[in-house]
């Protein structure tokens, strides 16, 4: 039976923000798509992409009137101007395992950042994803699927191999104990886990943001 204490919860909090630190936002893998003269920009929140942690969809939209460019740079993207409003104007959904499973997102503007959108979920299967983004924006149609793979965007990744010294028991290990007070118990502390890790998360992206707003400021 799992039991979290003081040393644990500290070395969670530590791997959180080691990863965050590690893999900045600016170099996670994303899947870039030009449709009429938007640039659509889809991948996950946050890379590693780990099974039972915080992450999400990582939507960006930007409009290039002279086209979008074909190869990235930083003068082609400085033509970029950033599209707001558009969750009031697209739907996403994420589908896991082919068309098996299907969910509704909402979409919320990034803070501090103009054109990104995002909608925060916890996976629970380990393999690929699809985001599917549709509707319209400035009467432009959308209707587009973007898919993790080797040339897109990251596939949800086992959390055992990072895991060290012990490896810490999930939610279906723990469905699969064998007892009901010891799922129960399994069960808390992984919630615990998880709220621990989704709180180390979020002061994180409070950071962040702090970070990029003074850089844009100066």
């Amino acid at each position: 039976m799992l039991r979290i204490t003081a040393t644990a919860i500290v070395a969670i909090i530590g791997v959180v923000i080691t990863v965050a630190v590690s893999h900045p936002t600016t170099t996670l893998a994303h899947e870039h798509r030009a449709v009429g003269n938007y640039e659509v920009v889809v991948g996950w929140l946050n890379e590693p992409a780990l099974v039972y942690q915080p992450n999400g969809l990582s939507l960006e939209v930007t409009l290039f009137p002279n086209g979008v460019p074909e190869e990235e740079s930083e003068e082609a993207e400085a033509q970029g101007q950033p599209v707001v409003g558009v969750e009031e104007t697209l739907e996403a959904e994420i589908i896991a395992g082919g068309a098996a499973e299907t969910r509704p997102l909402v979409l919320e503007p990034a803070f501090g950042e103009d054109g990104a959108y995002e909608s925060v979920l916890i996976p629970t299967v380990v393999g690929d994803y699809t985001f599917h983004i549709f509707g319209e924006i400035d009467g432009q149609q959308i209707d587009e699927s973007f898919s993790s793979g080797p040339e897109t965007f990251s596939s949800i990744d086992p959390v055992q191999p990072l895991e060290f010294p012990e490896e810490l028991a999930t939610p279906a290990a723990a469905s699969s104990s064998g007892s009901d007070s010891d799922s129960e118990s399994s069960s808390d502390d992984t919630a615990t886990i998880l709220a621990i890790i989704g709180i180390a998360a979020g002061v994180i992206g409070i950071g962040v943001g702090a970070i990029a707003i003074a850089q844009w400021r100066s």
